[in-house]
């Protein structure tokens, strides 16, 4: 399976509303038409391991950062961001997903997605 056809299987069956392939530079290499992410900052609060971070003027408090994800959710019943490393490719998958879903069980998902992303 492809990266775009599972991603697309994701957000029909409502696992996820928005995904963003960033790489490590911060650079979108491709998102949902509803999301716009900055890849760089993401990296930055990623990488200090900080307690929040800002998406589309939303803050989410980080429930679990480690260096394969980031997962964190608003307080607020805004949703979560769901982030997986690429193991093949330099970069990592964000999402959103509802505050109804399960976020360790989306992280299952978007870790699995993760995986379909190969270098080239």
């Amino acid at each position: 399976m492809s990266f775009e056809t599972e991603a697309a299987r994701l957000q029909k069956n409502g696992v996820v509303g928005a995904l963003a392939l960033v790489g490590a530079d911060g650079k979108i290499y491709w998102t949902t038409q509803n999301w716009q992410v900055d890849g760089v900052t993401i990296i930055e609060a990623w990488t200090k391991k900080a307690p929040w971070i800002i998406v589309q003027g939303v803050k989410y408090s980080t429930i679990d950062a480690t260096n394969s994800r980031l997962v964190c959710t608003n307080v607020q019943q805004q949703g979560h961001i769901v982030i997986a490393k690429t193991p093949f490719w330099q970069g990592f998958i964000m999402a959103w997903c509802s505050p109804a879903n399960p976020v360790r069980m989306v992280y299952v998902d978007i870790a699995k997605l993760a995986g379909t992303v190969k270098p080239g």
